[in-house]
């Protein structure tokens, strides 16, 4: 199947979830100490065999640059691959309601005019999949469809994806209606908000939905057509997912990659996850040192006690030190004798003069990057 596929890793519904994202998107935040949220749907592009990637920002342009760095990581194409950050300089400025990813997306048109793909993928960052898009346009190109969007059966419904969009289908497997979950059932299709569209069905309903509302953007544009103007197929992913909307439900994915049978799920040699490298030393350990499963990244000074926690790039956890069911953000400073569990800690914050801070794991204690309790 020699048909060219353009991803746009849509940034314009991602949750805000607190403090975590009051100085970055979801798509920056650190996971596991060593990835960002957005190198997930990014891999899984690369590993899809898209080396065209749109990244629309709606805020926090400058921490998508940061992480991106040379931007060849994602690039498996060195002579027609790239990615593009996306930003809708005129629409951030005034009300946030018209910043939409369709707005974005006119506002630099060039990135896609300069591609000559026949399909466009969006995807989030704040759902983590391994979601292979070569397998969804099969199915699309198959079903003659013009738009497909990409679903999950899931059990949890009533606890998880609140928020989300339930796909009501019919008996063609074709929306029918798009509602928003308020966790009144565990049992639901919830939308992925990932869709595969026609290039020239995009230029369509992208001109459609401006004529009906200047506020419109994709999701807005579905939920008002479906089952009207517009016929979705569907595309069922039985794959691993987790759905970031919360703290809570952060620091649970998180931890969860500790149990080696779920992180399995995830992390398969066939499919492998790509992010940014850091010229970083590895991880030191003193006699003193005592862990016990845990990540730890490179360059993590560790002279304390860590249990089932993340700890980040260049973190330093001082002798006498006990950290328990925490993540710790990178270059951040633990100092002895703290005792923290069930605590967030962001980047660049030291925990000195408070020495215990604990707390249960449904409403984890957070510090705030760069500050010093």
């Amino acid at each position: 199947m020699n048909k060219k596929l353009f991803g746009f890793l849509n940034l314009h519904y991602s949750p805000e979830i607190g403090p975590l994202t009051k100085e970055r998107p979801m798509a920056t935040l650190s996971f596991l100490g060593r990835y960002a949220l957005m190198d997930f749907p990014l891999s899984n592009f690369v590993n899809s065999g898209i080396d065209q990637i749109g990244i629309l920002v709606k805020k926090h342009q400058r921490s998508v640059n940061k992480h991106l760095g040379s931007r060849n990581t994602f690039n498996v194409n060195t002579k027609i691959g790239y990615e593009t950050v996306m930003f809708n300089e005129a629409a951030s400025g005034g009300s946030e309601r018209y910043n939409t990813d369709f707005a974005n997306i006119r506002a630099n048109m060039y990135v896609l005019d300069r591609s000559s793909a026949d399909y466009i993928v969006f995807a989030p960052a704040h759902f983590i999949t391994r979601i292979d898009y070569r397998d969804v346009l099969k199915e699309h190109i198959a079903n003659e469809a013009e738009i497909t969007l990409i679903y999950s059966e899931v059990d949890n419904a009533k606890t998880s994806f609140i928020g989300s969009s339930i796909v009501k289908l019919n008996d063609k497997n074709e929306v029918v209606e798009l509602i928003e979950n308020k966790g009144t059932s565990n049992k639901a299709n919830i939308s992925l908000q990932s869709f595969i569209i026609n290039r020239t069905k995009l230029i369509e309903i992208m001109d459609k939905s401006q004529a009906i509302s200047s506020l419109f953007g994709l999701h807005d544009y579905l939920l008002y057509s479906v089952g009207k103007d517009e016929v979705i197929h569907t595309y069922e992913y039985k794959g691993f997912i987790r759905y970031i909307d919360t703290m809570e439900n952060f620091k649970a994915a998180s931890l969860e990659m500790l149990n080696y049978r779920t992180r399995k799920q995830l992390f398969q040699s066939d499919w492998p996850i790509y992010t940014v490298t850091h010229d970083t030393p590895p991880a030191q350990y003193e006699e003193s040192a005592d862990v016990q499963n845990a990540f730890v990244a490179n360059g993590a000074y560790i002279a304390g006690k860590v249990r089932g926690s993340v700890i980040s790039r260049n973190v330093t956890v001082e002798k006498g030190a006990v950290i328990e069911n925490s993540i710790i953000f990178s270059n951040s400073y633990i100092g002895p004798d703290v005792h923290l569990n069930n605590v967030i800690v962001d980047k660049r914050a030291k925990v000195i003069h408070t020495k215990k801070l604990v707390s249960n794991e449904k409403t984890p204690i957070y510090i705030d990057q760069g500050d010093e309790v």
